[in-house]
């Protein structure tokens, strides 16, 4: 079954999307500059930067980086676009109304046969 998912993942602030991951204000901030816990880490040191002007990311103990789908794989190890994407969503779900939703397949034409 196709899921829906009624959110514009590529521009949910990253910031945003930690308040959804649990972690209300940043550990310290520097300018445009938010420091988090890192929540990919068993650890969960304060390693991970975010820039609020690119929307971007940074941890500076591994060197991982990028954008929030980057963030996602870091959490839950899937390359998949749609599990991402899933993820994502439901992690939203708990700060904003997101409409996800599971359509049917469309039924498959029956093939003709000819004589």
């Amino acid at each position: 079954m196709p899921t829906i998912i009624d959110l514009d993942i590529k521009n949910i602030p990253l910031t945003e999307f930690m308040k959804a991951l649990g972690q209300e204000h940043p550990v310290a901030a520097d300018g445009n500059l938010r420091i988090y816990n890192a929540p990919y880490d068993s650890e969960h040191a304060a390693t991970m930067v975010i820039n609020t002007e690119t929307n971007l990311w940074r941890d500076t103990k591994s060197g991982a980086y990028g954008g929030i789908y980057d963030l996602a794989h870091e959490i839950t190890g899937s390359c998949s676009m749609s599990e991402l994407n899933r993820y994502i969503a439901s992690e939203m779900s708990a700060i904003r109304k997101v409409d996800i939703r599971h359509e049917p397949d469309a039924p498959k034409p029956q093939r003709k046969f000819r004589m």
